[in-house]
């Protein structure tokens, strides 16, 4: 099981990178383009779709992470 935990921390870990680096591009590259779309409304909505897949990915992220802390915080209040 302590396997398992740790694995899952450091997989969660690298996917936050991911996910905040790629966060930065869509905010820092993509807006020039999605304001170059203004008058295709279906790139415009991929945009946006895309966006909202990262926000949300990076919330699952956080709460995975936090989850982790809980349960680690848990198990040391427990002695285990």
């Amino acid at each position: 099981m302590i396997d398992y935990v740790s694995k899952t921390l450091s997989i969660s870990s690298i996917m936050r990178l991911i996910v905040e680096g790629a966060i930065v591009l869509y905010e820092g590259d993509a807006v020039p383009l999605y304001n170059l779309a203004a008058e295709q409304p279906e790139a415009q909505g991929a945009f946006s779709t895309i966006g909202r897949a990262l926000y949300d990915l990076r919330q699952y992220v956080l709460e995975l992470e936090e989850a982790y802390r809980e349960e680690n915080q848990r198990q040391n209040d427990s002695g285990g």
